[in-house]
């Protein structure tokens, strides 16, 4: 089989092929693109099968066995010993297979007539058994999760048709005399997950093929490409403010068919902008993967008040790294631990923006279903779309509140074990360090499992603790003017000398709440006054815990490098800072002089 350039996905058939390590195929991931230019994946392989064969079938459910040129059909059919089409007396087996077809379609054309997939196997059986079809037929099942019932379906639920072909599939890929006949089958899904669990297994005969999204350089050379071929047609295609190397790199996670889309967008836009290629692209990852992934939007420098320690952490452990290409350097996860409303969310924002990486969030609460298999299915789903969309940032906000950090043990969970497991194998996997740095949050680092915590999962947890009276400053200012909202220094700095332990979610509140104030007495300044005045009405519940979560996050950490110096002396007695936690832990006994606060540790 002959194709100039084939990708990836086609050499590693071939290799497995030709080698007799398999002949039936599970070929998955973006199987409706283009392979390049105007070559889609399903074109390329049918034109290098047809090279080579005499039949390629493809069987679709509702449509039936269809061939890409009428001269298979004629071969299929003298290979059968059928009578040609159009003859009067049809021969008794297309006659037969008419009847299990429902008696759709033609009697003379047992291929569109064999819709249900007992037919249509029954006969494509046929076609690879033949006498004289050794070598000479290639059959494709196009949307093969439809063909066969869902995983979650056992056995006992299925009707007889569904083990039938359940029973017949598993027979194709070991079946000794279809296996000598040299003749390859292709099982098309775009999801693994989606076909039965018996096809996937190791043991089945079936070997899983995925065609990948497309690099960096594939998508820059198809916009050169196409804006080349709509020229020829004269039909340019305008850039707007952007260069083709810079679609490449704003359109990651998309296939060659979604750029294709865009470029069309652009055309009827009178050219193609960065605002549309990002608004296109946002609208896709909505639609194709609403359920696992939102798209975070990065923030300036400017946005972020205080948070030095952070920011020189990021400069030094990641930032730096990426830039001068010492992706060995570059951490793969990251755990930030703190109290809640410090800021780990709006940190990540800036990052992202920091180090230039596309940067999405993993939609937890959306990733437990109804149905066994879903879960793992959809967080196979998010993993796959991480990879296509690197170099990529990922953040997985409250981890402690999700069966995935941990192995399920007395969760009463039965799938916390399969979603923990992916999650190590996708943070153990080495060549994504330095394309993908995943970044967890939480409050709660004692929750999570210690498997997940080891050095080459989470290579670093920085505590993100609550901002002393100069960091409050900061983000005072910081927040006024994120609110449009002008604030006199005095102010400022009543505000920062009145707000121990105080978030920079309490800060954000307290100056929301002054700003209203000020604008119900038409004046658009806070002053210091007004800031008193918002500090008697804004009464937060983090200074009561800000000792416990303060502790558990400096308990978590395993480099003191990451701590305040006020805090490092910490880790060197864990028994005393570990009766220190218990101590003040929400459901402990107070003793009369109450808690001590966060700064007195």
């Amino acid at each position: 089989m002959s194709v100039t350039n084939p990708p990836a996905w086609f050499r590693q058939f071939q290799t497995s092929f030709v080698s007799g390590e398999s002949h039936a195929f599970i070929v998955t991931g973006d199987i409706n693109g283009y392979a390049h230019e105007g070559v889609t994946q399903r074109g390329l392989l049918i034109t290098a099968l047809a090279h080579k064969r005499e039949v390629v079938a493809i069987y679709t459910l509702g449509r039936g066995i269809t061939f890409p040129v009428p001269s298979m059909r004629e071969a299929a059919m003298r290979l059968l010993g059928m009578e040609a089409a159009g003859t009067p007396t049809a021969n008794p087996l297309a006659a037969a297979l008419a009847g299990l077809a429902g008696g759709q379609g033609a009697v003379d054309d047992p291929f569109t007539a064999a819709r249900r997939p007992t037919a249509a196997l029954d006969l494509l059986e046929r076609l690879l058994l033949a006498r004289a079809a050794s070598g000479a037929v290639a059959v494709i099942l196009e949307g093969a999760d439809l063909i066969i019932a869902h995983l979650s379906v056992g056995k006992g639920a299925m009707s007889p048709d569904d083990r039938t072909v359940l029973a017949t599939l598993r027979q194709w890929a070991t079946d000794r005399p279809i296996a000598g006949s040299d003749n390859p089958i292709f099982l098309f899904s775009r999801e693994l997950t989606d076909i039965h669990a018996d096809l996937r297994e190791a043991t089945s005969g079936y070997k899983a093929i995925t065609i990948p999204m497309p690099t960096r350089d594939q998508r820059v050379a198809f916009v050169q490409w196409y804006r080349g071929h709509r020229a020829e047609e004269g039909q340019p295609i305008a850039l707007d403010g952007i260069t083709a190397e810079e679609i490449g790199t704003l359109t990651a996670g998309l296939s060659l068919r979604h750029i294709k889309d865009i470029l069309l967008l652009g055309a009827q836009a009178g050219g193609v902008s960065r605002e549309l290629v990002t608004a296109r692209k946002d609208a896709i990852i909505a639609s194709d993967y609403t359920d696992v992934a939102e798209m975070i939007e990065s923030i300036p420098d400017a946005a972020l008040g205080g948070a030095a320690r952070l920011r020189a952490w990021a400069q030094d452990e990641v930032i730096a790294p990426l830039r001068e290409g010492r992706t060995e350097d570059a951490p793969k996860g990251v755990l930030l631990v703190g109290p809640p409303g410090t800021g780990k969310t709006h940190f990540v924002r800036w990052l992202a923006g920091a180090v230039g990486f596309n940067a999405v969030a993993l939609r937890s609460e959306n990733i437990l279903g109804g149905i066994v298999g879903e879960s793992e299915k959809k967080l196979k789903t998010f993993f796959g779309f991480v990879r296509s969309l690197a170099p990529c940032l990922v953040f997985m906000d409250e981890l402690d509140q999700s069966d995935m950090s941990r192995r399920g043990t007395g969760s009463g969970n039965p799938v916390a074990s399969n979603l923990f497991n992916q999650m190590l194998q996708f943070m153990s996997d080495e060549t994504l360090r330095g394309t993908v740095i995943v970044v967890f949050a939480t409050n709660r680092p004692d929750l999570i499992d210690s498997a997940l915590l080891r050095f080459g999962r989470i290579d670093a947890i920085i505590p993100v603790l609550l901002p002393d009276e100069a960091e409050r400053g900061a983000i005072i200012v910081a927040q006024a003017r994120s609110q449009g909202a002008q604030i006199a220094e005095r102010a400022v700095a009543t505000l920062a000398a009145s707000t121990p332990n105080y978030s920079a979610a309490d800060l954000g509140a307290v100056v929301r709440k002054a700003r209203m104030v000020a604008r119900r007495e038409g004046g658009d300044t806070i002053t210091p006054e007004l800031a008193q005045r918002a500090l008697g009405l804004i009464r937060p519940n983090s200074p009561a815990t800000a000792d416990y979560y303060t502790l558990l996050a400096i308990n978590a950490c395993t480099d003191a490098e990451h701590l305040p110096p006020a805090y490092a002396g910490l880790l060197t007695d864990r028994a005393s800072l570990q009766a220190q936690i218990a101590a003040v832990a929400p459901d402990a006994p107070r003793v009369a002089e109450g808690p001590r606060r966060g700064r007195d540790l």
